[in-house]
């Protein structure tokens, strides 16, 4: 979520000047309310706030420093042929549908 810049925020104070209400209240208001918004607008694009929590706690986990226990990249890429290095395939010959 994009925090708002100090010129929209301003902005918005503006809008509901009109409230008798703190300021402190106001920005709070103003907060939750693009918190709201931001959170249909994800939900439209099919996108879950636990989802992309959990998913943004996973890669802090997984690509962590060195203590936690990431691997290495290898510098060697590319494609794998698995009857060659004596995988056996215990479900026969697999078949690939066109896309």
């Amino acid at each position: 979520m994009k925090m708002l810049s100090s010129q929209e925020m301003q902005e918005l104070r503006d809008e509901i000047a009109g409230l008798s209400i703190s300021d402190e209240r106001k920005d709070e208001l103003i907060r939750f309310l693009d918190a709201v918004a931001i959170s249909f607008i994800d939900q439209a694009y099919g996108l879950n706030s636990t989802q992309l929590s959990l998913s943004a706690r996973a890669n802090y986990a997984f690509n962590g420093g060195n203590s936690c226990a990431n691997l290495r990249a290898s510098g060697v890429a590319g494609p794998v042929d698995l009857d060659n290095e004596g995988a056996i395939n215990t479900f026969g010959p697999m078949r690939h549908l066109a896309p």
